[in-house]
């Protein structure tokens, strides 16, 4: 279980942008869009990118836009290759405050709060690094194509997430 959710973990950090990466493994997006419309309470910005560096960091670019929320319960699923790797529904609120430091620094880079209520905000990676170097081994695991669906719905409105990507090695 704990190696799943690392491994989602690294995907969701991985899924913005082409780029070599930490091991020889690189990522190619297929698709990736906010699917919950101009009303979305989570925006990514059309230019938002993350790379995984050769250093094996994940550095981000552009900003990710939250309009205030409450509460935010995500249903989500992961697939590769076909295969349904985890699907369910997750509060995002409550899990955040059980995470460690390090998560809440890798998920504040895509706008997931590190607690509740949430206020109106543009999150900015400004050159802001993320080490996944202890992870490296994990990208064997992730290599193939993955679908990342999430419909989050907060008490103010809906957000909605769909990722398309291959990772590869070289």
């Amino acid at each position: 279980m704990v190696a799943i959710n690392s491994l989602i973990i690294l995907i969701f950090s991985i899924a913005f942008e082409v780029a070599m990466a930490c091991n020889g493994y690189k990522a190619r997006i297929v698709k990736a869009e906010n699917c919950g419309g101009p009303d979305a309470i989570i925006m990514l910005d059309e230019a938002f990118a993350v790379k995984l560096n050769k250093k094996c960091e994940i550095v981000p670019t552009g900003c990710v836009t939250n309009k205030a929320f409450n509460t935010a319960v995500s249903k989500f699923k992961v697939q590769k290759d076909g295969v349904v790797l985890k699907e369910g529904k997750f509060d995002l609120c409550s899990a955040a405050e059980h995470v460690s430091n390090e998560a809440k620094d890798m998920l504040k880079l895509f706008g997931a709060p590190s607690s509740c209520p949430v206020p109106a905000e543009k999150i900015c990676a400004n050159d802001h690094r993320v080490d996944l170097s202890k992870y490296k081994a994990m990208l064997s695991m992730a290599k193939g194509n993955i679908i990342l669906d999430s419909d989050i719905t907060h008490d103010t409105g809906k957000s909605c997430f769909h990722v398309e990507l291959e990772i590869s090695k070289s």
